[in-house]
């Protein structure tokens, strides 16, 4: 049973945000959306060269790899040091009030993880109550680290902590599928999450785009994102075509 914390600190101060860097150019405009407080982990795909942040961060260097992120992963979850971790890529946004959106969840319900839903592209991504590939994404997911230390994956050679598929993918597949069925996943309704947030705001939200790139994204307008995306998956699809009746 997992610990309960007395909430004398913020949120933030009790997650780990975990990067896999292949991307590090993009890092300047993921800093802002880390939790104020939270631990951000860096863990690069090899040498690369590192940008100036303002955030506070540990680096580290990584060993090459085909950029998948397992390896990185791996050490990143060694290296956290706060007992609630979240794996945000390189390409991706999260929400700066992630922590305590979902903490106090999973810290009242006792916990040891939770998936959400994501907005992925124009549609929404609810947590699946079924874990099949393809249906779960390393975004939707928050855990203790105890926790995690815990797993064993079916296959051996997969290792620890995280699995390393080597040249293949699905990693986030196998974390997850194996946590939910050894340790147990709550599920949450709400939709907190993005995948590949990068391609999805170029695509589909280009004002917010241009914002991003001249770091003046703000929290607010994320959340203002999903929540009109949610408004749009719930209206009939008789509300916005014109009166026929004469």
């Amino acid at each position: 049973m997992a610990p309960c914390f007395q909430w004398t600190t913020t949120a933030g101060e009790l997650l780990s945000v975990i990067t896999p860097v292949s991307r590090p150019h993009n890092l300047p405009l993921i800093s802002w959306c880390i939790p104020p407080g939270a631990e951000w982990i860096l863990v690069s795909d090899g040498p690369r060269e590192r940008p100036a942040l303002s955030r506070p961060h540990v680096w580290i260097e990584g060993p090459g790899t085909d950029g998948c992120g397992d390896v990185q992963r791996r050490i990143g979850i060694q290296a956290a040091t706060r007992p609630y971790l979240y794996f945000l890529d390189d390409d991706n946004l999260m929400l700066p009030i992630l922590p305590e959106l979902v903490l106090p969840f999973l810290d009242a319900g006792r916990h040891a993880g939770v998936l959400f839903g994501l907005l992925v592209n124009r549609h929404l991504w609810p947590a699946p109550l079924q874990i099949a590939r393809g249906r779960v994404d390393t975004a939707m997911f928050v855990g203790r680290k105890d926790a995690i230390g815990s797993l064993r994956f079916d296959n051996p050679d997969y290792g620890m902590l995280w699995p390393d598929l080597k040249e293949d993918r699905g990693g986030d597949f196998f974390f997850i599928e194996a946590f939910d069925r050894q340790i147990g996943l709550a599920r949450l309704p709400s939709i907190y999450g993005f995948h590949n947030a990068f391609n999805l705001l170029r695509a589909t939200e280009p004002d917010m785009d241009v914002r991003l790139r001249r770091g003046e994204l703000t929290c607010q307008e994320l959340l203002a994102l999903l929540q009109k995306r949610i408004i749009q998956a719930d209206v009939p699809g008789w509300w916005d075509k014109p009166d026929a009746t004469p």
